[in-house]
């Protein structure tokens, strides 16, 4: 994967901290549709709209970046990945973030397990991705860029669609995950029932018990009564 590159760029400056990659096997789906915040709604300048990123170029902000990278990835025909985030030692703020293509990298079993699950293989080890740092400006500035990409492109292609087209089979997942909740549903209602039965009967005896127990107390007092009575 390029992110030991990637560190060792931010890595140069000892006032630099790298964070671990947002962009663990686990939260693929989360990052590549769309829930970092990095990937709000985001206004891209209309003179910036079909340009190529390039070396030196500046952004008001690293969500402005990331809102540029991804219009052009949508132009190009990939999905952007959110990487690694740098850090200042000082005050630890954020200056520095590697934007990758959701292809980067090779996907490692998941050693947690036991039965390795049928995964569509979404990373193939592209290199595609832009650099960006805070400079003393306080823009942040592309400061590296791979244009090219280890795997065909689609142009002009949604990037929903794009993901969809990665995890052709989720729908069907999706479906049949939600057939076993019905069915696990199903059973648990079941055993709640058979559970309030039990509890209910459990009740009766206890209330059957109670009554037994009272009268043999009131006949033992009954007993007792009579019994001084005579010794009167």
């Amino acid at each position: 994967m390029v992110g030991c590159s990637i560190g060792g760029m931010f890595q140069d400056d000892h006032d630099i901290k790298i964070d671990q990659d947002d962009d663990d096997d686990d939260d693929d789906d989360d990052s590549e549709r769309g829930l970092d915040p990095l990937d709000l709604p985001h206004s891209v300048d209309a003179s910036l709209s079909g340009e190529e990123p390039y070396i030196g170029q500046e952004f008001e902000s690293e969500a402005a970046a990331h809102a540029f990278y991804n219009a052009y990835a949508t132009r190009v025909g990939f999905v952007v990945r959110v990487s690694k985030l740098s850090r200042s030692r000082r005050d630890g703020s954020a200056i520095g973030r590697a934007l990758v293509c959701n292809k980067e990298g090779f996907r490692m079993p998941d050693k947690r397990e036991k039965v390795v699950r049928q995964r569509a293989e979404t990373r193939v080890g592209c290199r595609a991705m832009i650099l960006v740092r805070k400079v003393s400006s306080g823009k942040w500035e592309i400061t590296k860029f791979v244009k090219e990409h280890t795997h065909p492109l689609t142009p002009g292609k949604g990037r929903r669609d794009l993901i969809y087209d990665q995890y052709p089979n989720g729908h069907d997942k999706i479906r049949e995950l939600s057939q076993q909740l019905a069915i696990e549903k199903k059973r648990t209602a079941t055993y709640k029932r058979h559970l309030e039965m039990i509890v209910e009967h459990i009740e009766e005896h206890n209330q059957s018990l109670s009554k037994k127990i009272k009268d043999i107390v009131d006949k033992v007092k009954e007993m007792e009564s009579k019994e001084m009575e005579i010794h009167r």
